[in-house]
C-alpha cells in the first residue's frame, strides 16, 4: 500500500467531502488522481499537437486569430439575437 502526507486543511476537506458523499477518502483520492492525470496526459498531447502544427507551418499570425475570434464573437451574437 502506498501513503501520503496530506496537508491538514485538505485533509479536512477531504474528510468532510467524504462524509458529505458516504465515500471512502481514498476513493474520493483515487478518483481525483485518475481525473488529473487523465487531464494532464491530454493537455500534454494538445501540446504536442500545437509543436507538431508549428513544425509543420500550420500556423496564423495574431492579428488573423483577431479577426477570425472577433468573426465568431459576431456570429455568436448574431444567433443570439434571432
Amino acid at each position: 500500500m502506498n501513503s501520503i502526507t496530506l496537508p491538514p486543511a485538505i485533509l479536512k476537506r477531504l474528510e468532510k467531502i467524504s462524509t458529505a458523499s458516504r465515500r471512502s477518502p481514498e476513493s474520493i483520492v483515487k478518483q481525483a488522481i485518475a481525473e488529473k492525470l487523465e487531464y494532464e496526459e491530454w493537455a500534454l498531447k494538445q501540446i504536442d499537437a500545437g509543436l507538431a502544427d508549428a513544425k509543420a507551418g500550420r500556423v496564423i499570425s495574431h492579428d488573423e486569430f483577431l479577426k477570425t475570434l472577433e468573426h465568431a464573437r459576431h456570429e455568436r451574437k448574431q444567433k443570439k439575437a434571432a
